[in-house]
């Protein structure tokens, strides 16, 4: 269970999936080795449908389902967990007001407020004890926050103790734009605030995740205390690896 691997400290291995919409791709993703996936409804372009049957798909293969979802809104956070996504990634939340909301939508009563419709799903479609169920619901679906502008980093202590998170994101892209130093994301600057991060949310038992897309710095990211790993994504992996074997076939093939 994601929630549980991201609160006892275990390595989690991700990637981002934006345009590839066969959900067989999570069975590839599963085969090739990852934990979980993120798909991603805020920059990419699935539709509800295309969304369930990726988590449907995904769950199957023992891969963790993630929903990037576009905005902080009772329909974007409640259609993917009623599909039966692992947990939601909330993206440019930058105060604890915001970060509350997203676990009113989130958590089911008493916890929250989730609008319930219990056979779906997220249940397999089966007849379940309401009280039972909500109650297991609430344990079981992570939360994580993206840290995506300076504000964001501002109150990243105060979010980490928002009770129902169980991850701060950083997005170190966004975080590089709002700095004034688009595409930087090694910058001595970000690094610092990276370990900032990475030590605020140590004290408070929630875990960092990050999206990363060098393996060097990934490894340096690890090895700090990231511990939900978003490498990479599928374009950047279809598009470098196809480059890179044109360029191989260029240079070595004689034609």
């Amino acid at each position: 269970m994601l929630k549980k691997r991201l609160a006892i400290d275990e390595l989690i291995l991700s990637t981002m999936i934006s345009e590839v919409r066969n959900p067989n791709l999570a069975r590839m993703l599963a085969t090739a080795g990852l934990d979980s996936i993120i798909i991603d409804m805020e920059h990419g372009t699935f539709s509800w449908p295309e969304m369930s049957a990726m988590i449907t798909v995904a769950k199957g293969a023992g891969v963790a389902p993630v929903v990037r979802i576009p905005e902080i809104r009772r329909e974007t956070i409640l259609k993917p967990l009623d599909a039966g996504a692992a947990g939601i990634l909330v993206p440019m939340v930058n105060s604890v007001e915001e970060a509350k909301e997203v676990i009113q939508h989130v958590k089911y009563p008493p916890d929250g407020k989730r609008g319930a419709a219990l056979r779906r799903g997220h249940s397999d479609y089966r007849a379940v004890s309401a009280a039972d169920y909500m109650k297991q619901a609430n344990e079981e679906i992570a939360v994580l926050l993206q840290v995506e502008t300076m504000e964001a980093v501002h109150c990243a202590p105060e979010l980490a103790q928002v009770e129902g998170v169980d991850a701060l994101f950083i997005g170190p892209f966004d975080l590089s734009v709002d700095m004034g130093i688009p595409g930087k994301i090694w910058d001595k600057s970000l690094r610092q605030i990276y370990s900032d991060i990475i030590s605020a949310c140590k004290q408070r038992g929630v875990a960092v995740g990050i999206q990363s897309f060098d393996i060097e710095q990934a490894r340096e990211l690890v090895n700090l205390g990231v511990r939900y790993l978003s490498f990479s994504s599928d374009v950047n992996m279809l598009v470098d690896q196809t480059a890179s074997a044109v360029k191989q076939i260029h240079q070595k093939f004689v034609v």
